[in-house]
């Protein structure tokens, strides 16, 4: 069996997407807790981050299950390969974790707002109201947000590095193909 050079176009498209969508929860996130909305739009745009940060927990399984079914591109060799592996993993894990603390946070809320996904269906609350764990899963869903941030900046520097510095093919096999 041939070790492909780059990732299957289905692993790419779902990074990309996955990507896009933790950026742009980062994004919404960081606007509702630092900007004053009106009500209405308040309560709007904790809904739709609470539906995109669902939508975002269904991907990452996907993502999950496309990279344990396809076959990967040889690692990267030494310390930047093992970094390499190290921050993929971080992702997984932090991702798993910032959207069940959210989860957590919404369902122990003193304050009951169903979870609507999409206005569509209503989500289910994982834990009862309690003010303790409210403030620990926000606490967790925060600092896990932060964590996020900082490897994405880590994960960005260092795909730029490869590709200006070392001038290698490591940001291609990630990337989408293009035609000549």
């Amino acid at each position: 069996m041939t070790v492909p050079t780059r990732w299957s176009p289905g692993v790419v498209a779902f990074h990309w997407l996955n990507a896009a969508l933790i950026v742009a929860l980062l994004a919404m996130g960081w606007a509702m807790t630092h900007r004053v909305f009106g009500a209405a739009t308040s309560f709007d745009l904790y809904q739709q981050h609470k539906s995109l940060g669902l939508v975002a927990l269904a991907l990452t399984f996907v993502r999950l299950a496309a990279r344990t079914l396809t076959l990967a591109p040889a690692p990267v060799p030494g310390w930047e390969g093992g970094l390499s592996r190290a921050v993929q993993a971080a992702f997984y894990v932090l991702t798993l974790v910032v959207i069940g603390a959210g989860w957590v946070v919404v369902s122990a809320s003193p304050l009951p707002v169903p979870t609507r996904l999409f206005g569509l269906l209503v989500i289910p609350n994982v834990a009862p109201p309690d003010a303790a764990l409210f403030a620990s899963a926000a606490l967790a869903h925060r600092l896990a947000a932060y964590a996020i941030a900082t490897l994405i900046a880590l994960h960005v520097a260092g795909a730029l590095k490869h590709h200006f510095v070392d001038r290698d093919d490591t940001l291609k096999r990630m990337g989408p193909r293009l035609r000549r």
